[in-house]
């Protein structure tokens, strides 16, 4: 079995290792090319960090740095041996770009003042035909809204301009607040939170909440059949690690190694009309931002897990004031969830 997928590996133009107990027995000309002549006889935790010798998983992703190269690290398991391909991020495709994302921000400017025209006018004459037109407007408007602030992330990252204002948040009354109004907004799905003892961290808490909203856009929209989510955190010495995890119908293993780049390549109308395929795009980048990394394993018919990992060495400005501070920008939920609340949720009810 071993010889005959090196003979196969030996092959393939993309970085690929073969493992036993997490120890290298075999990298083709490609890995070693990444990783060193010497990859060989090597651990795979000095090769490619202690999170893929930490998940137990029978196959899952890993957006790790290797030999100073962003890398998609995707792992199955073999009995006793681990089947490791590497896949080297490219940049953001050439239509993202700054003169896209500023036609785009100046044409929703005009639909926003456009609209709110037309419902004081609606309001006034009392066209209810009219209102029910504007809520699907205003969706539309929220859909756009969202496609933008996530390109515009993932393209300042990608450039290294990406503003990032790292402060102390305490990460449990963060999510409880916020999973309380995602509750409240898509009442059809359990929403659950988990931890021990959490510290503080210092983190950008505009991203954390962006990061969040993706991974729980991605299971409302995505994961046909989700009846729950469950965010679970942990700590460890040197991370926070945030767990995402639904009960839906899981990614198919032919789509499972592109997830963290679907805006790159061909999908259907289907798919299409759920979203650009930023959202995990978005996550690994904030984790990136916060020196950690993002881990997908997905079960097929069973759900999929995100997790997490930011890093504990960041430093920033302790936050001041009261426990208000905490309270959740309605209008950011709005825009993240855009692709799977019904219009219902965009009216004078929540907007205002």
């Amino acid at each position: 079995m071993n010889q005959i997928s090196t003979e196969i590996l030996a092959l393939s133009g993309e970085p690929a290792l073969l493992a036993r107990h997490f120890r290298v027995f075999f990298a083709n000309a490609a890995a070693r090319q990444l990783l060193g002549d010497d990859c060989e006889g090597r651990l795979l935790e000095e090769l490619l960090g202690p999170a893929l010798c930490e998940t137990q998983a029978s196959s899952f992703l890993l957006d790790q740095t290797i030999s100073g190269c962003r890398c998609t690290v995707r792992v199955n398991r073999l009995g006793d041996c681990q089947l490791i391909f590497l896949r080297r991020c490219g940049s953001a495709p050439l239509p993202l770009n700054d003169a896209l994302l500023y036609s785009l921000r100046s044409a929703l400017m005009n639909l926003s003042a456009s609209a709110e025209l037309l419902r004081s006018r609606a309001e006034e004459q009392g066209d209810g035909l009219l209102l029910n037109t504007l809520r699907s407007v205003t969706h539309c408007y929220y859909r756009l809204l969202r496609l933008l602030t996530n390109a515009s992330l993932v393209l300042s990252v990608t450039d290294g301009s990406a503003p990032f204002t790292p402060e102390e948040m305490d990460m449990v009354p963060f999510l409880s607040g916020l999973l309380d109004t995602v509750g409240m907004l898509c009442p059809g799905i359990h929403f659950r939170l988990s931890h021990g003892e959490i510290h503080p961290i210092v983190a950008d808490r505009q991203l954390v909440e962006l990061m969040v909203l993706n991974l729980i856009s991605n299971c409302t929209v995505h994961a046909r059949g989700c009846t729950r989510v469950h965010l679970h955190l942990m700590e460890t010495r040197e991370n926070l690690v945030l767990s995402v995890d639904d009960d839906g119908c899981g990614i198919p293993p032919e789509q499972l190694g592109t997830v963290f780049d679907r805006y790159c390549h061909e999908f259907d109308v289907g798919s299409l009309l759920s979203g650009a395929g930023l959202g995990l795009t978005v996550a690994r980048s904030v984790a990136r931002l916060h020196q950690g990394t993002l881990l997908l394993e997905s079960r097929q018919d069973k759900g999929t897990t995100v997790r997490v990992s930011l890093s504990r060495r960041l430093s920033g400005h302790r936050r001041s004031g009261s426990q208000n501070a905490w309270e959740n920008d309605m209008q950011g939920i709005l825009t993240a969830l855009a692709g799977s609340l019904p219009d219902d949720c965009y009216t004078e009810r929540y907007l205002d």
